[in-house]
């Protein structure tokens, strides 16, 4: 048997395979964040064809902190129900499934739009233009975002999860703080690496209290900055926030990137050929050198033959991915079952939008939607 499907334990959690199912927006909220019965589905279905751990898109713990309009949240104790009949459904079709919760900060789009308390890390020059000028968070903004990542841990708990997950890449405000691009300020929280990383701890700390002792608690990290002058969050860095947050209880690492370069994001497309997939692998093996921990390796793996020598190398422990799962729900089965040809996904771009992935794309309104480009075309 392929050593993918071997299982793995991340803290109290027994995981039947090494395939993570990685959290993507899907579009599938309404306005006010509450999921229903197409996204609970769509997770059941991937827990039906083998995907191990599945992550849901993530889930904002403030209304200041929500990006879209129809982005999962779980802001407030109404949301529980709706999420319960997800891991019951994920539950019950094999599953296993842990939650991701953010906040957006800078990114916050439709708080920005929706007259929502607009806040950013530091009043840099590189803020994204919604319409209104933004103000700087103070200490107690702050730390009231820290409680509330807590008060959304306890939901996630209720709700049935078999874990929780920070999300602290991809430009969000996690990243936001962890970058000296995005993070210059001159307080408790920016200038070293050990100031800038305090925000993750202490959302780690605040989850701590208000979740069982033995509760899952992992982070979706950006361990490095992706930047075309070099500048940014260094990998030697990301190793060392990795390093504090082991010791103060994370269970696993989901490896991804920190802020990134349009220009350099097209390392991470076009995936045709072995020698283009596992694009953080440099990134993994900096990062197991500083922990013992779990981890997973998202972006770019296709093949069998390169996430088999990702897991007996050592970089990491679980192969997470998304979108070879939106053009083949069933491809984690397909390999079970002995079908070993590699994903059909190539990570295209969008053809409504050149800089976007190919599986976000308009619906017949106008309306942004995550399907495979590709495969709606054959049919």
């Amino acid at each position: 048997m392929s050593v993918l499907f071997e299982p793995v334990k991340i803290g109290r959690l027994e995981v039947k395979n090494r395939f993570m199912r990685s959290a993507t927006y899907f579009a599938l909220a309404d306005e006010n964040g509450f999921v229903g019965e197409a996204e609970a589905n769509l997770l059941k279905t991937l827990a039906k064809n083998e995907v191990g751990l599945i992550v849901p898109g993530f889930a904002y713990v403030l209304k200041n902190g929500q990006w879209a309009s129809d982005m999962n949240g779980i802001q407030d104790d109404d949301h529980i129900s709706g999420y319960r009949k997800m891991t019951g459904a994920v539950h019950n079709a094999g599953g296993k499934i842990v939650l991701q919760i953010a906040h957006t900060g800078s990114m916050a789009l439709t708080a920005a739009q929706t007259g929502a308390d607009y806040m950013v890390v530091s009043l840099t020059d590189n803020l994204p233009d919604f319409g209104r000028k933004p103000r700087l968070m103070t200490d107690e903004d702050i730390e009231n975002i820290v409680v509330e990542f807590g008060q959304a841990a306890r939901r996630v708990q209720e709700a049935g999860f078999d874990g929780v997950q920070i999300h602290g890449a991809h430009g969000y405000l996690g990243s936001q703080f962890l970058s000296p691009r995005t993070n210059q300020r001159t307080d408790k929280w920016g200038g070293s690496i050990e100031n800038r990383m305090r925000f993750i701890v202490e959302v780690t700390r605040a989850i701590k209290k208000q979740v069982d002792d033995d509760f899952p608690i992992m982070i979706k990290l950006g361990c490095s900055d992706y930047l075309e002058d070099g500048s940014g969050l260094t990998i030697e860095e990301g190793g060392k926030v990795v390093k504090a947050l082991e010791k103060e209880g994370i269970c696993n690492v989901e490896i991804s990137y920190n802020l990134i370069d349009p220009p350099l994001r097209k390392r991470f497309l076009g995936i045709t050929k072995p020698e283009k997939e596992a694009v953080l692998l440099r990134d993994a093996r900096v990062i197991r050198d500083a922990v013992s921990i779990p981890l997973a390796l998202v972006t770019g793996m296709r093949s069998i033959p390169v996430m088999e020598e990702v897991i007996r190398s050592g970089a990491a422990d679980l192969i997470s991915m998304c979108r070879p799962l939106i053009r083949e729900p069933n491809l984690i089965k397909r390999w079970k079952e002995g079908d070993s040809r590699p994903a059909d996904c190539i990570s295209c771009t969008s053809d409504a939008h050149k800089t976007l992935y190919g599986c976000f794309n308009p619906d017949e309104t106008g309306k942004m939607h995550i399907y495979c480009r590709q495969l709606k075309k054959k049919s």
